[in-house]
């Protein structure tokens, strides 16, 4: 009976296992077009990470237009329905403002874009791009990270070519799949944070990587992700915040039973420090956020860098004079941060603790929250408020909020601060099988005399996706 078995699982291929896949793509090394920095050591972060999780990883380093078209076809035979994929890219690559392209080592500066199209392999076109060819396989889950989004790499000549854009362009994935853009469309996408960063991998992948690595959930690690690259760009004045396009119909884990997501309370506390750091001119300051943030090798190098520019102070010979008269010895008021920044970046790190999974409801409570709160139009004490969230968050274990920079409005007057923002929010629960997303418009009011502390809070839904 057992060979029968057997024998019938061979002629019935559906039955087989799913198998985890990954072909991951790195090139630095271009023949014409301008070298990169990072993208053989990020695919050298992915490789360990996918194959430490359990997938079968194929790696592609510095490939010319033959070895990739070779090695996609390779891998897209290997599918079968029902696997879990993931294509993973870093190098060059390009938009035509509709269609986006991936640019293989041997390709050659042009300044005429339908050449360099035949040079370069499309992402996704309806036909024969990367994800159609991944999508026609039937894969239950695919996951695209496309660190792709540089300067257009064929230069000045392409640039005038009718409809080249910066970045990539916008695209709908298959149902399914979950794409995430390093750079946002019209974004360019930075390998490092200037002279100063040595740390490893590019600076989308140093974030996601380990996001990821902690999580395993896509959702909740790309959100954290463009929080955290987008304040990052802003230490040096760029603007990259990664873009994600989510067509999965229920859960987002890729990696184990993501119920294990980390407090990101590290990464938040040195980017919110370093925010009223930055501009400092005092070795006191700088010496002491040096020792405070060791452990975080990047911001103490531009905090070191900022000391070791500072001026130096000669003594000189004490001499003797006459006493002079009295002066007023209080010492200087300290300068305090713009309070409308000071604000908005508490609200920012409210937002950003809910999205964690199983956050400690009563440290955030008296975190964030005032003794007595209007919340949702009711005075309530810190252990309504308590009793309220906990039971959201029951209902809703998995939860994501990303707010919109662009459309925060704070005003500030006295001791008082009430603060507008868009978010973007994602809940779902497993047990009930539910989802909701969509965006809602949140307000806040805040008691700043002191710490700060939300007073008020009150939000609405502007649309459902």
């Amino acid at each position: 009976m057992m060979r029968i078995f057997a024998f019938l699982l061979l002629l019935l291929p559906n039955l087989a296992q799913a198998v985890e896949r990954a072909l991951i793509v790195g090139n630095d090394a271009y023949e014409a077009l301008p070298t990169l920095a990072k993208a053989e050591e990020d695919a050298g972060g992915y490789t360990e990470l996918f194959t430490r999780k359990g997938f079968v990883v194929t790696t592609i380093l510095n490939a010319p237009m033959a070895e990739m078209r070779r090695k996609l076809a390779e891998f897209y035979e290997s599918i079968e329905p029902g696997d879990t994929v993931a294509f993973i890219y870093s190098g060059h690559g390009w938009s035509d403002g509709s269609l986006n392209y991936l640019v293989p080592t041997d390709a050659q500066l042009t300044g005429s874009a339908a050449v360099a199209i035949e040079m370069s392999i499309p992402l996704k076109n309806g036909v024969n791009g990367i994800l159609d060819n991944i999508a026609a396989r039937q894969a239950k889950l695919t996951i695209a990270v496309v660190d792709a989004c540089r300067n257009n790499p064929f230069g000045g000549n392409l640039s005038r070519a009718i409809g080249v854009t910066r970045g990539l362009a916008p695209i709908e994935p298959a149902q399914g799949t979950f794409l995430i853009y390093s750079a946002g469309a019209g974004q360019a996408a930075l390998d490092r944070l200037g002279e100063a960063d040595t740390q490893e991998f590019s600076v989308f992948t140093r974030f996601f990587l380990r996001n990821l690595d902690s999580t395993g959930d896509l959702r909740q690690a790309t959100i954290q992700t463009r929080n955290q690259v987008q304040q990052a760009a802003n230490i040096i004045g760029a603007d990259q915040r990664p873009a994600y396009y989510d067509e999965l119909s229920g859960s987002s884990c890729l990696f184990g039973s993501c119920d294990g997501a980390p407090d990101d309370g590290q990464i938040k506390g040195v980017i919110e420090e370093w925010a009223f750091v930055q501009n400092s001119k005092s070795r006191v300051v700088l010496d002491a956020f040096i020792k405070k943030w060791k452990d975080e090798p990047l911001y103490v190098a531009l905090a070191q860098e900022m000391l070791d520019n500072l001026p130096t102070t000669e003594s000189t010979p004490v001499r003797q004079v006459e006493p002079a008269p009295p002066v007023d010895d209080t010492p200087p008021t300290q300068v305090e941060p713009n309070i409308e920044t000071r604000a908005l970046n508490f609200v920012r790190l409210n937002i950003r603790y809910w999205s964690q999974n199983r956050p400690d409801v009563a440290a955030g409570v008296r975190a964030f929250y005032a003794d007595r709160i209007i919340f949702y139009g009711n005075d309530w004490s810190q252990a309504q408020v308590i009793a309220d969230k906990s039971g959201f968050i029951e209902r809703w274990p998995v939860r994501a909020y990303d707010i919109d920079e662009n459309s925060t409005e704070v005003a500030c007057h006295q001791n008082t601060c009430s603060i507008e923002a868009k978010v973007v929010f994602f809940t779902h629960s497993d047990a009930r099988d539910a989802t909701s997303r969509g965006l809602a418009q949140f307000s806040y009011v805040l008691d700043v005399s002191g710490d700060p502390l939300i007073t008020s809070e009150t939000s609405t839904v502007l649309e459902w996706y």
